[in-house]
């Protein structure tokens, strides 16, 4: 009868009849097995065990079977280094990389595995009898010798513990407690395939059995004296290869397998012709048969042990009552399962962060070569970006991630600790050169532009603004004491003056005149069509100033160098703009002719009387440079002709958006802003007027100087005005934007009341 289980369940074999009494040999099977071969290794015996059902998210599972009528129990451990059980296991090892290791590097959970399977493997040498190494291909794996080494000295460290719970087995023998285990067990190499080149195998198998003593002699792990942490027989062969006999019967071995299943006693005992080796000749079957009936009759007494070792062990081989061993197995498996990563396994590991470690000063050493004082992020992150590829280019293995994290973490805290820049953007976007400080110091991005004040007759040096009402406002109030024109005639926009009372905008306020509101949520600091009625800014961010009489400009010279620095040479015109003007008071005008390029009296009986003005317009752009210009399109720089003459005219500006920004001929690039209407008003009997609307984004509020419409202004007159410099509303700072612009019905022109 064929009794299967998992480690450490065993209480179904609590009813197996001869618990008490039957005198059991324990074989174990460890190693590696080829993929599609259901985690099997060797298997003749590994048939008589289930492995349909290994993989259950352990990364060890140690399957068994108690074949009573022989009375020999079969262990089977299956891992991650068998390749069927990896494969079932991959998504459970890809996710713990990921949640635990913050990585996909297999390596950063091999040690993990690496030490579970050295952990079982003490609880195997110390619960077996015979144990079978299984490799699936006819080569030594030198990589079982580093864990013989671990399992050796992990083995070494538990033995005390091992001891203090056999103890607690009263049923146990003294010399089993005294050994920490029933016997040395015996190892056993089996090679699954024979390499197809080879005649003589049993020529071959002696010649492993000669590389393999030698290696484990000379690594240490066998020596002559003292016990070892398991036996290699001196006179009995220990190594056996499969060999494939004749052309493979996929369907008799398919009935072979289901006969082998059905068999009380497993594998070993079928008989010819259904057994997987003839019963004359190479079988497996009989070399285990020698192990196994010495193991019953005199037991092993072929030990070899580690010169390493620090207790000095009897020889000691018992066959243990079923009972006895299941009671002592699942003590030790219970103690063996909480143990620790086996540190001498971590090889991979240890490799790595050696590695890192000599890595991490150097590329954290390039990241702080040649540092300024302090600098901004895009610096920090150039920077860190070459450390990473040294780090890179240098360091290795599964703990690389961590490592390169903490190198940028390392080179974060250097920056933050007193080298941060300010970085706060200006209202034209560059950042604040400073050292980070707090918000109530003032911020400089270093940026020094030359800018011209209000009525365009002097240059200055502006710094870069960083609030609105230094742009817009402060600037132009310092530089006009240096100009005198704080002097000149303004028309002045309402603003908020105290708030002490109150006043909204009404058609009877002049356009001169400063009114004040109560509540300080009625202030905001620039006006667009959407500001509620009464609502004033608490300073103008517009100016509109006269210059004086229109004489002041010759159409034959332009503006002149002396009195408007900064023109681009032949752009220093403004444009002629006629306008005819229809009169609703259907009286002549004694003098119109007076002012006029053409006039007509009244027509026939019902028409009304007309006549045409001439009014000097102009659209100024204005460079951080100090350069000037004027259009005399929205695509277009005005340019006059030799002998300043100018045949553009103004229609075409007057009638058109024109753009906020356009490109300066000074440099490649570089945007000059919309900052003055000109202005020369005729002698007429006339007002010309200025409404201007800024939109300086798509979909974004119009801006305008005041809620009181369009403003009126006085006669043979140059007037100025001067559009801010930035526009915030109350959600949002525009910056430079090539949908922005200046909407067309700037300039008007009306009849004057009579």
């Amino acid at each position: 009868m064929r009794n299967t289980f998992f480690l450490p369940n065993l209480d179904q074999l609590f009813d197996v009849s001869g618990i008490s009494c039957d005198k059991i040999v324990v074989v174990s099977i460890i190693g590696k097995s080829s993929y599609n071969s259901l985690g099997l290794k060797v298997k003749s015996i590994g048939r008589v065990i289930s492995s349909k059902e290994y993989a259950n998210g352990q990364e060890c599972v140690i399957e068994g079977s108690y074949d009573e009528e022989n009375q020999i129990v079969y262990l089977h451990m299956c891992t991650p280094l068998d390749a069927d059980y990896f494969v079932k296991e991959y998504s459970n090892i890809s996710k713990k990389c990921e949640i635990l290791c913050g990585c996909d590097d297999f390596l950063a959970v091999y040690d993990e595995i690496k030490s579970i399977f050295a952990r079982y493997l003490v609880l195997l040498f110390h619960i077996s009898h015979i144990v079978i190494l299984s490799h699936p291909v006819c080569n030594v794996d030198t990589n079982y010798i580093q864990y013989f080494k671990a399992v050796d000295l992990l083995s070494q460290k538990v033995f005390e513990k091992i001891v203090d719970i056999l103890k607690s087995i009263d049923t146990i023998s003294q010399e089993w407690v005294s050994a920490g285990r029933f016997c040395t067990p015996r190892l056993i190499f089996y090679f699954e395939k024979c390499p197809s080149n080879i005649t003589n195998i049993k020529k071959l198998e002696h010649n492993l059995e000669d590389k393999i003593y030698f290696v484990l002699k000379k690594t240490r792990i066998i020596s002559t004296s003292g016990c070892s942490l398991f036996s290699i027989p001196p006179n009995n062969e220990f190594v056996y290869i499969e060999e494939e006999l004749g052309p493979y019967d996929k369907l008799g071995n398919m009935v072979r397998n289901l006969l082998m299943d059905c068999q009380p006693g497993g594998a070993l005992q079928l008989e010819v012709p259904y057994s997987s080796q003839p019963n004359g000749g190479k079988n497996f079957k009989k070399f285990m048969h020698v192990h196994i009936q010495q193991a019953r009759t005199k037991g092993f007494d072929d030990t070899v042990s580690s010169g390493r070792h620090q207790h000095s062990q009897n020889t000691h081989f018992e066959l243990p009552v079923l009972k006895q061993w299941i009671e002592a197995t699942k003590a030790i498996y219970k103690f063996m399962s909480k143990c620790k990563l086996v540190n001498s396994l971590c090889t991979d590991t240890r490799f790595s962060e050696q590695r890192c470690l000599k890595v991490l000063p150097l590329a954290l050493a390039r990241y702080q070569e040649g540092l300024p004082s302090h600098y901004a992020k895009a610096e920090h992150k150039a920077r860190l970006s070459v450390a990473l590829s040294l780090f890179k280019a240098q360091a290795r293995g599964p703990v690389f991630d961590r490592y390169a994290a903490q190198l940028e973490m390392d080179c974060k805290i250097h920056w933050k600790n007193g080298r941060q820049q300010c970085e706060v953007a200006s209202l034209t976007g560059n950042p604040c050169k400073l050292i980070k400080h707090s918000s109530d110091q003032e911020h400089m991005s270093g940026f020094i532009y030359k800018a011209i004040c209000d009525c365009g007759r002097k240059v200055g040096a502006r710094e870069d603004p960083y609030k609105e009402k230094q742009a817009n406002y402060t600037f132009y109030q310092q530089i006009s004491k240096e100009c005198q024109c704080s002097k000149l005639e303004r028309i002045q926009f309402p603003v908020l003056q105290s708030t002490s009372k109150f006043a909204s905008e009404t058609d009877e306020i002049s356009s001169s005149s400063e009114k004040c509101l109560d509540d300080s949520e009625s202030s905001s600091k620039m006006l667009t069509l959407n500001s509620p009625i009464g609502m004033l800014p608490s300073y103008s961010s517009w100016s509109l100033v006269c210059l004086g009489a229109s004489s002041l400009y010759s159409h034959n010279l332009g503006l002149s160098e002396s009195h408007h620095p900064g023109f681009l040479s032949s752009t220093n015109y403004l444009l002629p703009w006629d306008v005819t003007v229809f009169s609703e008071s259907k009286q002549n005008w004694p003098h119109v002719n007076k002012y006029t390029i053409r006039g007509r009296r009244g027509r026939s009986s019902g028409s009304l009387p007309q006549f045409t003005v001439k009014v000097f317009i102009g659209v100024e752009y204005e460079c951080s440079s100090g350069h000037r210009f004027m259009l005399s399109s929205p695509d277009r720089m005005l340019k006059a002709m030799s002998g300043g003459i100018v045949k553009d005219t103004g229609y075409k500006v007057a009638e058109s958006d024109m753009p906020l920004y356009f490109p300066c001929a000074c440099r490649a690039g570089k945007l000059a802003q919309l900052m003055r209407l000109h202005v020369v008003t005729p002698k007429a009997p006339v007002h010309c007027t200025l409404n201007p609307k800024v939109q300086p984004a798509t979909g974004a509020p119009v801006f305008i100087p005041t809620l009181n419409g369009p403003t009126k202004l006085t006669q043979s007159a140059y007037w100025i005005m001067r559009l801010p410099y930035v526009y915030i509303s109350e959600k949002e700072h525009y910056g430079v934007n090539p949908a922005a612009r200046l909407l067309q019905g700037v300039f008007g022109v009306t009849e004057m009341d009579q």
